[in-house]
């Protein structure tokens, strides 16, 4: 035999000239592209990113104007009304002190001060958005106001405003806060006067015919009116400042409230809002800005840009949001396909080298390679797709029990098939998955001849006979059965090398029982008990005796030119010591030197596994369909644990067909809510993954401790933890499953014979007592 091949293990590159080839052009161009991909699902994503945000910024900002534009034309309407509102009342109380021409020359009488008190407070009452109304004499002393008393006012004789008026100046307007002959920046009276901090005054001079000064009246603001017409036309928005300013800067009305003597600049260059910093308190805004036609007033609303860039910050989050899952699932796929494709190059890689010195074992190389590299994306979906077709399939089977014509039976045949091929490719890609597992898998070889001959022959030569010899009474084993398969592999591919010539590869097996202090437990090192031998035989050169004791030793090997790595029966050798067992190498030509070659002989010692042993039953006479139990559920409630809504009507739907009635629950949590209130319960059937923290396992073992009694069947697609229940005496159905393979386990479960195995397990709570009466 020719040591080492290692199906399995990483190639080392051939010395030869196939060995120094380049990489083909296609593995080439496709990690090209695959490196391409990547970078556009980065680069566009993030353009587009960087697109929309720069629009979303214009949109943002062209909406902050056209609102800021919007509020200050309604402002603006609302002062060039309100100061008409004001001087029509300014006109009417003219005429109180003022006397008009009269019919027939008749003499004017002059309302006293009560007469003028009354009259002001009516004409204030008509006007909401007057405040106060006040009335002087020529010489500035208080005459009335439409607020008493009188004395609350302010006298204006001998003040700068007095003056300005008696000089000839029409109108005046007084911003809030300063008082008539007070200096700026000193507080004027916080009381109810004319003059106050809260509200700015308009004052005109009440003239006389012949041009004398006859009076001045006043019509104070109120900054309350104003006020709700901002909150209305702003919405109660806060970062949206509205100020009535004069055209020195100094603020009427609104805000932001001045610092000190600071006064805004009230140029306005258009009707477009534009950024200004504010001198009133220092922030910038996005600012409309209008003159107010009738007065000498200037109306300013703006938009804080923190408020504007919060929005759009806002905006580029969503956006954000948005983009990076798509960012991601399109860099996590280009990652997966050039993972994929790099474990493709290499095994395309491998194959070339192979083709030149094994044309036979170049499919199952390439296959074996390939299919170890599936191990990290079958895992995740084998259950979901166990789900999907266990869904589909009784959609079928439903409609195949429904009146049908001819064609509609060819597509549901059609469909029967399909979904037959996807469990097939279910239970393949859970016999090559390699996630660790808590025990081994259960096998019988008498079962196996056919599966290990379609293994072994593609990865012989056509002049190379198989010969297997495996008697049907062989013990049941505990071992994996994908490293079983791969150990396989290895000693065939190794007895291939070994006869050039042709040859026959056989293999037979034997139940056999080593007892203590034998030559045998000596060999085996101190094996003791029964075990299947499996002897793998080749009539090739045989192994040279100076070596024969280190075959098995991790990287060694006789082939030359790189072509093995030295860790094929390491492989082997490490598979029987996981299985409990021991592998010894026998060689014709290291027993007899100088003879004439005679072939190399592999035994494999596989401990025996109990048939009662976990629950372990292989049948070797007849397969797990053969018989399908007749049970009736005669309306016993069966409690379903399902997280999947699709594959808990399925499940549901069957298990009523059977006569049961089914109360469902998607977690452990709520099982144990429903096994508390429902003493009739008499079978739980869950699956293994659930959602909610505690797994179907955990829930079983609680079941268990708290209700002997009361029959468990699991149901899983895929699991670590499939081995673990098996080990701890559970009946488990895989997924996909169809009614009679439900039927078969329900039967297995409410067997009256079937042990119920004790594991500690944690508490369930109370509420049910030891059992459950049936």
């Amino acid at each position: 035999m020719t040591v080492n091949s290692d199906i399995g293990a990483a190639r080392l590159p051939d010395r030869g000239v196939r060995a120094t080839g380049a990489v083909p052009s296609r593995g080439t161009s496709t990690m090209a592209a695959l490196r391409l991909q990547m970078a556009a699902a980065v680069l566009i994503p993030l353009g587009l990113l960087a697109a929309a945000a720069s629009q979303s910024r214009q949109d943002i900002m062209a909406q902050a104007g056209d609102r800021v534009e919007r509020i200050a034309s309604l402002v603006d309407e609302h002062a060039q009304r309100t100061v008409e509102i004001d001087r029509l009342v300014l006109d009417r109380m003219r005429d109180l002190l003022v006397p008009a021409r009269t019919a027939g020359g008749a003499p004017f009488h002059a309302p006293n001060a009560q007469e003028l008190d009354r009259a002001l407070a009516a004409m204030a009452a008509d006007a909401p958005s007057i405040r106060t109304l006040w009335l002087w004499d020529a010489d500035g002393r208080t005459l009335a106001a439409s607020r008493t008393p009188a004395a609350d006012g302010t006298d204006i004789a001998g003040t700068a405003l007095h003056g300005q008026l008696n000089a000839g100046q029409a109108e005046v307007l007084v911003p809030p806060g300063q008082a008539p002959g007070q200096e700026r920046g000193t507080a004027a009276p916080s009381g109810g006067g004319a003059f106050s901090q809260r509200a700015f005054t308009l004052v005109r001079r009440l003239s006389r015919a012949d041009g004398s000064l006859a009076g001045i009246a006043a019509v104070s603001m109120s900054p309350v009116h104003f006020d709700d017409f901002v909150r209305r036309a702003t919405r109660d928005d806060l970062a949206t400042t509205v100020a009535l300013l004069n055209r020195d800067g100094r603020l009427m009305a609104g805000g932001p409230v001045a610092a000190g003597d600071a006064r805004a600049d009230t140029s306005c260059p258009g009707v477009a809002a534009l950024w200004r910093i504010s001198p009133l308190d220092g922030r910038e805004r996005l600012t409309a800005c209008r003159m107010v036609a009738n007065a000498p007033l200037v109306v300013m609303v703006g938009v804080d840009r923190f408020q504007v860039e919060a929005a759009w910050h806002r905006r580029l989050g969503w956006l954000t949001l948005l983009t990076l899952p798509v960012m991601g699932i399109l860099c996590g796929t280009t990652l997966l396909a050039m993972r994929r494709a790099r474990r493709e190059r290499r095994a395309a890689k491998a194959l070339r080298e192979a083709e030149a010195r094994r044309e036979q074992a170049e499919s199952a190389l390439l296959r074996t390679q390939r299919l170890q590299a599936l191990d990290q994306i079958t895992g995740g979906i084998i259950h979901d797709f166990a789900n999907l077709l266990m869904t589909v399939r009784s959609g079928a089977e439903i409609l195949c029990h429904r009146p049908h014509t001819e064609p509609q039976r060819e597509v549901l045949d059609a469909m029967l098939q399909a979904i037959g091929w996807g469990e097939r490719l279910t239970r393949n890609l859970r016999t090559f998955s390699r996630r660790p597992r808590a025990n081994l898998d259960p096998v019988r070889l008498s079962d196996m001849a056919d599966d290990i001959a379609e293994l072994l022959r593609p990865a012989l030569r056509g002049d190379i006979q198989l010969a297997t010899d495996l008697p049907p009474r062989l013990w049941p084993l505990r071992l994996d059965r994908t490293e079983f398969d791969l150990a396989l592999l290895n000693l065939a591919v190794n007895a291939r090398d070994a006869m050039p010539r042709g040859g026959t590869l056989r293999l037979a097996a034997a139940n056999v029982h080593i007892a203590p202090a034998t030559r045998e437990s000596e060999r085996t090192g101190g094996l003791m008990g029964d075990f299947v031998r499996l002897t793998i035989s080749d009539t090739g050169n045989g192994i040279p005796a100076d070596i024969l004791d280190r075959v098995f030793d991790p990287f060694f090997t006789t082939k030359q030119d790189g072509r093995s790595t030295g860790l094929g029966l390491a492989q082997v050798q490490g598979m029987v010591g996981q299985a409990g067992g021991a592998a010894l190498a026998d060689s014709l030509s290291a027993r007899l030197p100088g003879a004439a070659a005679g072939g190399t002989t592999i035994t494999l010692y596989l401990p025996r596994a109990e048939e009662d042993d976990d629950g372990l039953d292989i049948a070797t006479d007849r397969s797990p369909t053969d018989a399908v139990p007749d049970i009736d559920g005669n309306g016993r409630h069966v409690l379903l644990v399902e997280d999947n809504p699709a594959v808990s009507k399925v499940m549901q739907h069957m298990v009523e067909g059977l006569g049961f009635a089914v109360q469902a629950t998607a977690t452990a949590d709520a099982a144990q809510v429903l096994l508390t209130e429902r003493p009739d319960i008499s079978l739980v059937l869950c699956d293994i993954v659930l959602p909610g923290g505690r797994d179907g396992l955990e829930l079983a073992l609680g079941v268990r401790q708290m209700y002997p009694a009361l029959p468990i069947l699991l149901v899983s697609g895929y699991g670590d933890k499939v081995a673990e229940a098996e080990s701890l005496g559970f009946v488990i159905v895989p997924k996909p499953l169809d009614s009679t393979h439900l039927r078969q386990a329900l039967a297995r479960c409410l067997a009256p014979t079937r042990p119920a195995p004790t594991q500690p397990a944690p508490s369930m709570g109370s509420g049910r007592g030891s059992g459950i009466p049936r």
